[in-house]
């Protein structure tokens, strides 16, 4: 009742858009601190056009106050010991633990324990760092869902057995992934649960074509299910009011682990609910403000989240959708606010998935409709499961139609957009909506956007820059090494680096080197090859593990010792293996190759054994401006005798910042401070090696 009357007095009724707008430019501010010009510009603005600088400075002092806060708790709570209770059970190996008002997600091997269970636990804390300008903010990610730490379990002591929310959810999500399909559950669990469990070739699918959206639980998804309760209510017990169904769906979603998009899914039909009372007339962009603010009062880190980015930017754009689409015609109508979306999005998307398909413009409109058949049969067999003897078939077909039509649609790969091209982006478009909504044509506009699109995409033709990139990805190898124009691509090893290659618009790869066949060297290769374009394989003579890894490909080449590829203006000459050694790292390629008159070593994880092969059969032609130290550092390799004879002028050592090796050694480490100065993954990120008209310069991301 309380809050009824006070948005009976509506003091900032139609003018609390301008509050979101302030929120917005202080948040991306924060994070990119130049910025923050556009957020003081824009107090200016405040003075002059409105009387609501007091208020907005009140609530973005509270919102600075808040983060600050959240930043001291965590700093403050940081130890090695802790006393709480399971709160959520993610999977076998990791779950949510609640420690007074710290939470923290620990990986815990092969646990048994439920929601609830009361535990003393001792934690290794483990901080996670961006390696690279588009990577995952997995720290920002954790700051969204609340949880301040994440770490791994050394010890626990388990106490008792007690209460958490999700104790319920995750009986019930129990029951059903034994009484559901392998096909079925994982739909069930992402359209009612909100945990896609769907396989990464299907959810690469839907987000090629465009309709990823679809798989999220959004305001859709609420309403949709809140309508299907008051239609239940209204014609089996004659009930009109909304408070009931309103009930229910709050329960349900603190069921399913109150996420975010379903929270403003919810404040609006609260606020919408409240609204419809007594004389109160606040608007749709009213609504969408109000519910953005207590978002951000809630977790001002959900600014940082790119579901709940999305989500309001669609809400956004729906509320002002007929001013820009004037057609009658409903089909149509449809139709282009899809289009409308879609570009509205478009840096987004590009940032999920690095490319864009000209399918997805014409089919997604068409294809969104899947989540009319998805959502009822998802709730159908949440609630009764023994009818996946015959909807199961449902999901096979929709995976087999996703998978299929994506693969054969045409993709343009796109670099991630940082935040400066995103701004240039969304003022193009800003003005182009402009005009439409002044019943203008914006020729020159969308000329401008199409032009800036197709710069975009053809940026990396332009560069007249070689590089050579040691990715960083935890303890394995990968490095991208790129000719001038785009003129030719070369990827060394393929660990954990499909993700890189994808915000950085890879669409081609010349050749795929694979030194030997561990998997922390050629962990992403599968991923590689099925999604972008890679004329050849290259792998060693005697790792004989390739026959199985590679049976499937046929642009494969075998290399020893004294084979030279020619890369484009340059060769990759091949020194090693030079005899058959028997262990996959003895049996590593090791090669050269020249650019802009500067050499790089490659070294895969070569021991002793094939360092001695190379020092008999080379000598000084060993010499090098770089090495890539084998084996990330490890005691077996990088010998004196042979930094003695490449006598490099820079290092590299591509390692885990908590592997459980100890890499780099102590003793290795001595050894190159002797020759040169040395770069760690673990310590600067992603290390590139820039190189112009024979000059060079190093660039790391930390």
């Amino acid at each position: 009742m309380r809050l009824l009357n006070l948005l009976k007095k509506k003091p900032f009724c139609n003018d609390l858009h301008y509050f979101l707008i302030a929120i917005v430019l202080l948040m991306i501010g924060l994070k990119y601190n130049i910025l923050l010009i556009l957020f003081f510009i824009y107090l200016v603005f405040i003075i002059k056009k409105t009387n609501l600088l007091l208020p907005i400075s009140i609530l973005l002092l509270f919102i600075i106050a808040h983060v600050s806060t959240l930043k001291i708790i965590r700093t403050i709570n940081q130890k090695t010991t802790y006393n709480g209770y399971i709160l959520d059970v993610i999977d076998d190996n990791t779950y949510i633990f609640q420690s007074g008002i710290i939470k923290l997600r620990l990986n815990d091997y092969e646990h048994n324990l439920k929601p609830g269970d009361v535990l003393t636990v001792d934690v290794e804390i483990r901080s996670s760092e961006k390696d690279y300008s588009n990577d995952f903010d997995y720290t920002n990610y954790l700051y969204t869902e609340g949880i301040s730490y994440s770490g791994k379990v050394i010890k626990k002591e388990y106490i008792k057995k007690g209460f958490s929310i999700y104790s319920l959810k995750y009986m019930y999500k129990s029951y059903l992934k034994d009484h559901l399909s392998d096909e079925s559950y994982p739909y069930v669990m992402t359209m009612v649960f909100g945990d896609n469990l769907l396989e990464s070739n299907i959810k690469e699918g839907y987000s090629i074509l465009g309709i990823s959206h679809i798989l999220a639980i959004s305001g859709l998804h609420i309403i949709f299910l809140f309508k299907i309760i008051l239609f239940i209510f209204l014609k089996l017990f004659h009930y009109y009011k909304s408070d009931i169904p309103l009930l229910i769906i709050s329960l349900f979603v603190l069921f399913i682990g109150l996420p975010t998009t379903s929270l403003r899914a919810l404040l609006f039909l609260i606020i919408g609910s409240i609204n419809k009372k007594g004389n109160i007339h606040y608007t749709k962009l009213d609504i969408l403000s109000i519910s953005f603010i207590i978002l951000m009062l809630m977790n001002p880190y959900n600014f940082y989240s790119i579901g709940f980015i999305l989500s309001f930017l669609v809400s956004f754009i729906l509320i002002f959708k007929n001013d820009l689409i004037k057609t009658k015609n409903k089909v149509l109508n449809t139709y282009l606010s899809y289009i409308l979306i879609y570009f509205v999005t478009l840096p987004f998307v590009i940032k999920i998935t690095g490319k864009i398909s000209i399918f997805s413009i014409i089919l997604s409109p068409i294809l969104s409709n899947l989540i009319y058949v998805l959502l009822p049969v998802s709730y159908l067999l949440s609630i009764f499961p023994i009818l996946d003897i015959v909807l199961k078939y449902i999901f096979i077909f929709i995976n087999n139609y996703i998978e299929g039509i994506s693969k054969i649609a045409p993709l343009i790969h796109i670099k991630t957009l940082n935040i400066y091209l995103m701004i240039i982006y969304y003022a193009i478009l800003i003005g182009i909506l402009y005009s439409f909504s002044n019943k203008k044509i914006p020729y020159i506009k969308i000329l401008a956007l199409s032009s800036y699109i197709l710069i975009l995409v053809m940026f990396k033709y332009l560069n007249p820059i070689s590089s050579v990139t040691f990715i960083s990805v935890g303890d394995g190898d990968s490095a991208l090494i790129r000719l001038p124009f785009s003129q030719g691509v070369l990827l060394v090893d393929a660990y954990n680096s499909y993700d890189y290659l994808k915000t950085e618009g890879i669409s081609k790869i010349d050749y795929l080197l694979l030194t030997h066949s561990d998997d922390d060297h050629t962990g992403d290769y599968k991923k590689i090859l099925d999604n972008i374009n890679v004329s050849y394989i290259i792998y060693p003579k005697y790792d004989n593990r390739f026959k199985e890894l590679l049976k499937d490909y046929d642009n494969k080449i075998e290399v020893k010792s004294d084979t030279n590829l020619k890369f484009k203006n340059t060769n990759i000459k091949i020194l090693g293996p030079v005899m058959d050694n028997e262990t996959p790292n003895n049996n590593s390629i090791v090669f050269k190759i020249d650019i802009f008159n500067k050499t790089f070593l490659f070294t895969g994880d070569m021991e002793e054994k094939e360092e001695n092969d190379l020092i008999l059969k080379y000598g000084k032609e060993l010499k090098s401006d770089v090495i890539k130290v084998a084996h990330h550092g490890s005691n077996t390799s990088s010998a004196d005798n042979l930094l003695k004879l490449v006598q490099p002028t820079y290092s590299v050592i591509s390692v885990g910042k908590y592997n459980k090796y100890g890499h780099p050694h102590v003793e290795v480490l001595n050894r190159l401070k002797e020759y040169s100065k040395t770069y760690l993954t673990s310590n600067n990120g992603n290390i590139t090696f820039n190189l112009f008209n024979n000059n060079l310069w190093i660039t790391t991301y930390r």
